[in-house]
Formats: structure tokens, sequence, C-alpha cells
């Protein structure tokens, strides 16, 4: 039986990032499945809660099979940007609501999250090539 190969620091950053993801996710999408939204914007959000936690079933598998994924993890990092950036946009029109610094620590974390999951899995993949060739 073959010696089973160590996880990469890099696989295992960008499987923290995933499993945070689908946490999140997961509580946002329950959270707002309770509680719905405006009467005139009530289905969008229920719709957008089924799509969250519909979500996290994917960002748990792929934190889980880490080490045999490619680009599904660069696609999985789109999403949580754009969060990002819808975050910033309903700041610019709406204003901040709520805790100032929960909403613009909310907003840090979707960036963050998408560049430290592109970044890590990007050396994993390429230290996975140096190996390979080596």
């Amino acid at each position: 039986m073959a010696a089973r190969v160590p996880v990469a620091a890099a696989d295992t950053v960008v499987r923290v990032c995933l499993l945070l993801a689908t946490a999140i996710a997961l509580g946002d999408g329950l959270q707002l499945l309770a509680r719905g939204g405006p009467a005139d914007a009530d289905n969008v959000h229920r719709f957008l809660a089924g799509v969250y936690i519909g979500w996290t079933p994917l960002f748990f598998w792929t934190a889980a099979t880490i080490h045999r994924q490619g680009v599904l993890v660069y696609f999985l990092a789109v999403p949580i940007f754009l969060g990002g950036v819808g975050r910033l946009v309903s700041f610019a029109q709406n204003g901040i609501l709520g805790p100032v610094g929960v909403s613009l620590a909310s907003a840090l974390l979707d960036f963050t999250l998408s560049i430290v999951i592109v970044r890590a899995h990007s050396t994993a993949l390429r230290s996975r090539r140096v190996m390979a060739a080596a």
C-alpha cells in the first residue's frame, strides 16, 4: 500500500477558507430563509437563501477533496468575491446599515477569503506540478 502524501500547507489554507465559506453560506442562508425580506422582495430573499444553502455541500465537498481539485476552486472563489462587491455597492447606495465594524468586516472577509483561496490554491497547484516534474 502506498504511503499517504501529506497535505500541503497551501491546501490546508484553501480547505480552511472553503470550510469558513461553507459555514457562512449555511448560516446566512438559514437565517435569510427563516427571516425573509421586505414584502416586495421576500420572494428574491428566500430564493437566494436556497442558493446559499445549496452552495454549502459544494464548498464542503471541495474542501474535503482539495488535493484533487483544480479550476473548480477558482470558480468557488468568484461568488465570494462578488459578494464583497455587492456589499460595497449596497454601502454606496444605502449607506452602512447596522454596526459599521461588522459591515466593514464582512466586506473585508469576502475580499480576503477569495484572494487567499486563489493565491493559496495557485501555490498548491504549482507545487504539485513541480513535484510531478521532479
